[in-house]
Protein backbone atom coordinates (compact mmCIF):
# COMPACT_ATOMS: atom_id res chain seq x y z
CA UNK A 1 0.00 0.00 0.00
CA UNK A 2 0.99 3.80 -1.21
CA UNK A 3 2.48 6.10 2.25
CA UNK A 4 0.84 9.45 2.90
CA UNK A 5 3.73 11.64 2.75
CA UNK A 6 4.23 14.88 4.23
CA UNK A 7 7.61 16.76 4.13
CA UNK A 8 8.48 20.17 5.00
CA UNK A 9 10.02 22.44 2.47
CA UNK A 10 11.41 25.73 4.63
CA UNK A 11 13.46 24.45 8.15
CA UNK A 12 10.51 26.58 9.72
CA UNK A 13 6.83 27.57 8.74
CA UNK A 14 6.23 26.20 5.22
CA UNK A 15 5.06 22.88 4.35
CA UNK A 16 4.81 21.17 0.56
CA UNK A 17 2.24 18.24 1.05
CA UNK A 18 1.44 15.76 -0.96
CA UNK A 19 -1.91 14.90 -1.18
CA UNK A 20 -4.21 13.13 -3.64
CA UNK A 21 -1.95 11.05 -5.00
CA UNK A 22 -2.22 7.70 -2.95
CA UNK A 23 -3.80 6.33 -6.29
CA UNK A 24 -0.82 6.95 -8.36
CA UNK A 25 1.63 5.78 -5.82
CA UNK A 26 -0.26 2.49 -5.61
CA UNK A 27 -0.01 2.29 -9.31
CA UNK A 28 3.81 3.03 -9.09
CA UNK A 29 3.90 0.09 -6.34
CA UNK A 30 1.90 -2.22 -8.13
CA UNK A 31 4.55 -1.99 -11.34
CA UNK A 32 7.35 -2.40 -9.18
CA UNK A 33 8.73 0.93 -8.67
CA UNK A 34 10.11 1.94 -5.59
CA UNK A 35 7.31 4.70 -3.68
CA UNK A 36 9.68 6.56 -1.90
CA UNK A 37 12.41 7.60 -4.91
CA UNK A 38 9.34 8.39 -6.07
CA UNK A 39 8.48 10.56 -3.96
CA UNK A 40 12.08 11.78 -3.26
CA UNK A 41 11.94 13.07 -6.81
CA UNK A 42 8.88 14.68 -7.03
CA UNK A 43 9.32 16.46 -4.03
CA UNK A 44 13.00 17.59 -5.13
CA UNK A 45 11.69 18.73 -8.25
CA UNK A 46 8.79 20.64 -6.30
CA UNK A 47 11.48 22.29 -4.48
CA UNK A 48 12.80 23.83 -7.73
CA UNK A 49 9.52 26.17 -7.55
CA UNK A 50 9.94 27.04 -4.24
CA UNK A 51 13.80 28.01 -4.75
CA UNK A 52 13.37 30.06 -7.94
CA UNK A 53 10.51 31.86 -6.35
CA UNK A 54 12.60 32.81 -3.11
CA UNK A 55 15.93 33.60 -5.80
CA UNK A 56 13.42 35.91 -7.27
CA UNK A 57 13.08 37.93 -4.48
CA UNK A 58 16.10 38.10 -2.87
CA UNK A 59 17.52 39.40 -6.20
CA UNK A 60 15.95 42.53 -5.22
CA UNK A 61 17.53 42.77 -1.61
CA UNK A 62 20.94 42.54 -2.61
CA UNK A 63 23.52 44.85 -1.01
CA UNK A 64 26.90 42.89 -0.84
CA UNK A 65 25.37 39.58 -2.70
CA UNK A 66 26.05 37.44 0.08
CA UNK A 67 22.43 36.18 0.80
CA UNK A 68 21.79 35.04 -2.60
CA UNK A 69 25.31 33.45 -2.64
CA UNK A 70 24.47 31.43 0.24
CA UNK A 71 21.09 29.91 -1.18
CA UNK A 72 21.02 26.28 -0.70
CA UNK A 73 18.94 22.98 -1.31
CA UNK A 74 19.26 20.03 0.70
CA UNK A 75 17.67 16.89 -1.15
CA UNK A 76 14.82 15.02 -0.19
CA UNK A 77 15.54 12.19 2.53
CA UNK A 78 12.61 9.37 3.44
CA UNK A 79 13.21 8.67 7.52
CA UNK A 80 10.28 6.82 9.68
CA UNK A 81 7.98 7.52 6.52
CA UNK A 82 8.24 11.16 6.45
CA UNK A 83 9.97 13.07 3.57
CA UNK A 84 12.10 15.76 4.49
CA UNK A 85 13.96 18.34 2.12
CA UNK A 86 15.12 21.90 2.49
CA UNK A 87 15.36 25.05 0.66
CA UNK A 88 16.43 28.52 2.15
CA UNK A 89 19.88 30.60 2.96
CA UNK A 90 22.92 28.49 4.80
CA UNK A 91 23.67 31.27 7.88
CA UNK A 92 27.40 30.06 7.79
CA UNK A 93 27.31 30.94 4.33
CA UNK A 94 26.26 34.55 4.52
CA UNK A 95 22.75 34.21 4.62
CA UNK A 96 21.68 35.49 8.18
CA UNK A 97 20.48 38.73 6.32
CA UNK A 98 17.65 36.42 4.87
CA UNK A 99 16.02 35.91 7.89
CA UNK A 100 15.61 39.37 9.24
CA UNK A 101 13.83 40.19 5.42
CA UNK A 102 11.66 37.30 6.03
CA UNK A 103 10.78 37.78 9.57
CA UNK A 104 11.32 41.45 10.14
CA UNK A 105 12.85 43.64 13.05
CA UNK A 106 11.20 45.51 15.34
CA UNK A 107 11.91 48.54 12.19
CA UNK A 108 11.51 46.56 9.20
CA UNK A 109 8.48 45.26 7.90
CA UNK A 110 8.97 41.25 7.54
CA UNK A 111 8.35 39.80 3.83
CA UNK A 112 7.78 36.27 4.36
CA UNK A 113 9.00 35.37 0.97
CA UNK A 114 9.39 31.80 2.26
CA UNK A 115 5.72 31.86 2.98
CA UNK A 116 5.09 33.05 -0.36
CA UNK A 117 7.52 30.86 -2.20
CA UNK A 118 5.18 28.08 -1.37
CA UNK A 119 1.56 29.41 -0.98
CA UNK A 120 1.77 31.45 -4.34
CA UNK A 121 3.74 28.38 -6.26
CA UNK A 122 0.75 25.42 -4.34
CA UNK A 123 -0.71 24.66 -8.13
CA UNK A 124 2.49 24.50 -9.93
CA UNK A 125 3.52 22.71 -7.42
CA UNK A 126 1.39 20.06 -7.35
CA UNK A 127 1.08 19.88 -11.47
CA UNK A 128 4.74 19.30 -11.09
CA UNK A 129 4.60 16.55 -8.12
CA UNK A 130 1.87 14.97 -10.60
CA UNK A 131 3.85 15.12 -13.93
CA UNK A 132 6.71 13.66 -12.17
CA UNK A 133 4.83 10.45 -10.81
CA UNK A 134 3.11 9.71 -14.00
CA UNK A 135 6.97 10.21 -16.29
CA UNK A 136 7.80 7.50 -13.67
CA UNK A 137 5.51 5.13 -13.74
CA UNK A 138 5.25 5.58 -17.87
CA UNK A 139 8.71 4.71 -17.36
CA UNK A 140 7.99 1.51 -15.27
CA UNK A 141 5.55 0.25 -17.75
Amino acid sequence: MAKKYRGSSIKRGNVVEMYGFSELLQNIEKAGGNVDAAVKKSVDRSLEIVGRNMQNFMSGHTVTGDTKASYEIIPATVKDGKITALVGYNIDKGGLPAIFLDVGTPKQRPHFFRYYAVENSSAEIRQIQGETLNEILRGLQ
